[in-house]
């Protein structure tokens, strides 16, 4: 009986080829053994690839030796005989993959391996798409590599859970971490103390420019403290002794009112209150006839007309109280504590500027252009 050296031979003598002599042009002869329905297909494949010199995989390679030995009693028909397929060899070294689902911490990114699974690579995929961070596959290496964000740390775990990945502890304490943060409250917020106040999770910069341009956290400067937490991004406690007029802007920076007497009284004595001058009032379309100022002197309001003109050339900037301006000044190069405009629509031009100079902004309007304001 005839024997083959290595289960390769048998394989594609199985899928209709002859062992050791490589045919180009011609295609395969029909298989001499009489194949299952649903073996021919994987045989098919198997015996073409190590047929042009493939190696099998360490799966093919023991699919390969059990189709062998299913076989035999056909093979034996054509005297051919199996037997040492019962101690296989190989021609080419069996190629073992690596079918580990792992995710870890590569230096400063995040590695994900895991073998060939159309669904997992489809959801990797559709992850990367909307991904906050970058999340590219590396060929050679057949790794995915994650920058390491906190919503491709959060991804990457929930997934690999999922999907019974093995998690390196770093990772998983990465994503301990970020639930932990997302379970508490963090807040920037001024509270009181036995000393004074502080800011809780305050930036060395908000304390740095609160204790130098501000008067610092003692006692007596909660006013300051509190007025101008819109301005620099943090709120206040609610529990915190404080004028009712500081709640007009609360911790906004920007608020909107109607145009009433009474709600202009609010903010002028908000101002007054808080030193807010001057009052940069912007108003192209003429409400001065609903705006009273009676209760500021002529010599403390600068007027400027729908030029952007003004009979008062000669004022000083630190004595002033109210600019009335039916149009923006093109040279104005100062601070504005508190902006009233009598419209929204602020583009363009020197409108922008103040809007961004602003440090606080009321808009008197009777209608609103954005309701959830």
């Amino acid at each position: 009986m005839i024997s083959y050296n290595h289960i390769e031979d048998y394989l594609e003598l199985l899928g209709g080829h002859t062992p050791g002599t490589l045919v180009i042009v011609n295609p395969p002869e029909p298989p001499i053994i009489n194949l299952a329905r649903y073996d021919i297909t994987i045989v098919e494949s198997m015996s073409a690839h190590t047929y042009w010199g493939g190696a099998l995989t360490d799966r093919q390679a023991d699919l390969a030796v059990r189709l062998v030995l299913k076989y035999r009693k056909q093979f034996a028909r054509f005297g051919i005989d199996v037997t040492p397929a019962e101690i296989p060899q190989f021609r080419k070294p069996v190629r073992v993959v690596n079918r580990s689902k792992q995710i870890w911490l590569d230096d400063e990114r995040i590695g994900v391996r895991f073998p060939y699974d159309l669904p997992m690579i489809k959801a990797i995929q559709e992850e990367r798409n909307i991904s906050q961070g970058s999340m590219k596959y590396n060929q050679e290496e057949k790794v995915w590599y994650l920058a390491i964000t906190e919503s491709n740390v959060n991804w990457a775990v929930t997934w690999g859970e999922i999907n019974q990945f093995e998690i390196d502890p770093l990772v998983q304490n990465l994503f301990n971490l970020i639930m932990e943060c997302e379970a508490s409250t963090y807040e920037i917020k001024l509270v009181r103390t036995d000393t004074g106040y502080e800011i809780t999770n305050a930036a060395d910069s908000l304390i740095e420019y609160i204790n130098t341009k501000l008067g610092g956290f003692g006692p007596d400067n909660a006013l300051a403290l509190i007025d101008n937490s819109g301005v620099l991004g943090y709120t206040y406690d609610d529990n915190l002794v404080r004028p009712t007029l500081l709640d007009i802007f609360g911790s906004k920076r920007d608020i909107h009112l109607p145009m009433t007497e009474d709600a202009l009284s609010f903010l002028f004595s908000y101002a007054e209150l808080t030193n807010r001058y001057p009052i940069c009032i912007y108003d192209p379309t003429m409400s001065s006839v609903n705006i009273d100022l009676s209760r500021f002197a002529e010599d403390e309001i600068v007027r400027f007309n729908y030029s952007g003109k003004t009979k008062t050339c000669d004022y000083n900037i630190n004595y002033v109280k109210v600019v009335y301006a039916n149009k923006i000044p093109s040279t104005w190069n100062y601070s504005i504590p508190l902006l009233v405009s009598t419209v929204e629509m602020m583009y363009g031009g020197k409108r922008m500027e103040w809007i961004n100079q602003a440090e606080k902004i009321a808009y008197c309007t009777n209608t609103k252009l954005r309701e959830n304001d």
